[in-house]
């Protein structure tokens, strides 16, 4: 129960730029998000969508996504006027150097609410694509998103299921979308063990089981892949201290006595 809030205003950013980074391939667009970030520019927001998503996206809303991309990225700086537009120029000179076959500037307050209603309304797009899916919500570091998202291509194959890719780029934060038929029992389980699969690779590229939507009681059997039984068990005693008789967000977040689950050793080191 939440008594009280501490809450800090901040301005508006005094200006922003965005662009759309069109890219031949997955691999090419998230080496422009590592380049970028290696050059020490610090986007409000690098998000990406992949093929499968843009498609989904321009069939139903019609932005202006190209048809033929591989991948997008809406990249959007922000902050003074002031060397805003030369580091928009960067970016883009970067988006090219990674193999981007073009990178488009926002013209207007339109242009840009256009691009980002391609992203807000990715999720509800997807209804064309499936009855049903299934969103995970891991993170690896910046610099394994090529290889996460080669594991999740490997992991639609392996389950002969659909799976699409729309995400906080900038923050290595992922959230592949699977697609299933909950009327088929067998799909059910296939994007179940393959949400499994792509946490289980996350973690092994040195990331984490949640980027920002937490465990609940959906991946709490999923926590002893990044720790130990030691971790779990003083975890749970000190959540016993503040909430002895488990009145509060009970059977959530940490795995239940008798659960079967997998026990690995913790991997928090991030990986370079």
């Amino acid at each position: 129960m939440v008594t009280r809030a501490l809450l800090r205003l901040m301005r508006e950013p005094e200006t922003r730029r965005t662009l759309l980074g069109i890219f031949p391939s997955v691999d090419s667009a998230t080496n422009a998000v590592s380049a970028i970030i290696a050059a020490g520019i610090i986007p409000g927001a690098i998000e990406m969508m992949d093929r499968l998503i843009i498609k989904a996206v321009e069939e139903a809303f019609h932005v202006g996504l190209p048809g033929d991309a591989a991948a997008v990225l809406i990249i959007e700086l922000d902050g003074l006027s002031a060397g805003i537009d030369q580091r928009a120029a960067a970016v883009s000179e970067i988006a090219r150097s990674a193999g981007a076959t073009e990178v488009r500037l926002a013209r207007d307050e339109t242009e840009r609410a256009n691009l980002w209603k391609a992203r807000k309304k990715a999720f509800g797009a997807v209804g064309r694509l499936a009855p049903n899916y299934a969103t995970q919500d891991g993170v690896v570091p910046r610099t394994r998103l090529p290889e996460i998202l080669r594991t999740i291509q490997a992991v639609s194959e392996r389950y002969q299921l659909g799976i699409g890719n729309v995400f906080h780029a900038g923050d290595g934060n992922i959230h592949p979308i699977v697609l299933y038929d909950e009327r088929d029992p067998d799909q059910v389980r296939r994007a179940i063990e393959a949400g499994r699969d792509i946490l289980k690779a996350c973690v092994q590229m040195g990331g984490s089981l949640s980027g920002e939507h937490g465990i609940g009681a959906e991946k709490q059997n999923e926590m002893p892949l990044l720790f130990t039984p030691d971790d779990l068990i003083v975890m749970a005693e000190l959540r016993a201290v503040f909430d002895p008789e488990r009145r509060s967000n009970p059977n959530k977040v940490l795995p239940r006595p008798g659960a079967c689950v997998e026990v690995s050793a913790p991997r928090r080191q991030v990986a370079v």
